[in-house]
């Protein structure tokens, strides 16, 4: 790092509000912890394996395009930094609200691990598609552009990313819906649909 004269710059101590975007993914985990951990008594050992589904869930997301390819959607994650390799593995089973009570413990947490996947998902995505309504313009999703569909229905740690290959405009000359192409199909979705990555450049 000295040889690469690189410089550190860090938030001063009790300046949370400063680290804008990972405290945002702080707050929301910590919400759905504190209720998932309400639901279910976690020993120790079901706490670290819970912690690490966790962990594994924020760190799959999909931050930002590497490739200007259009034939390759592949997207930077930060198990990738992490890790150096992509970390995608899907969960072994069907886990349902019952396993709570099941006697192997490993299947409680998983089905808590799901829930926090539902509700992680459902509060993160509306922040990748804040759009202020009549305070400044945004520039609209164009052609070409990576996108999360965001469908309710996906598997923990399922991702649905698709390329726009098409945009249909509005009567207001803004883009209303797309047409995009995923790795199984093309799909139609309007705006509130899709989310860009993190890292793109709105």
């Amino acid at each position: 790092m000295l040889q690469q004269e690189i410089e550190w710059h860090f938030n001063p101590p009790l300046a949370s509000h400063m680290g804008g975007s990972w405290e945002r993914l702080i707050r929301s985990t910590r919400t759905i912890l504190k209720a998932l951990v309400k639901e279910q008594l976690l020993n120790d050992e079901q706490l670290l394996t819970l912690m690490a589904e966790v962990e594994k869930i924020l760190n799959d997301r999909p931050i930002t395009p590497v490739s200007d390819n259009p034939n390759d959607p592949s997207v930077l994650t930060p198990n990738m930094l992490l890790l150096m390799k992509s970390n995608s593995c899907i969960p072994s089973g069907i886990f349902k609200k019952t396993d709570i009570y099941a006697r192997r413990w490993w299947k409680q947490v998983q089905y808590l691990a799901n829930v926090f996947w539902r509700r992680w998902i459902r509060e993160y995505l509306p922040t990748l598609q804040m759009r202020p309504k009549w305070q400044r313009p945004n520039t609209d999703i164009r052609k070409g552009d990576i996108v999360l569909v965001a469908e309710v229905n996906v598997q923990r740690g399922q991702w649905p990313l698709g390329r726009v290959t098409e945009v249909k405009v509005g009567r207001d000359g803004h883009v209303r819906s797309c047409v995009v192409k995923t790795h199984k199909s093309e799909l139609v979705r309007p705006i509130t649909k899709l989310c860009l990555l993190e890292g793109s450049d709105l």
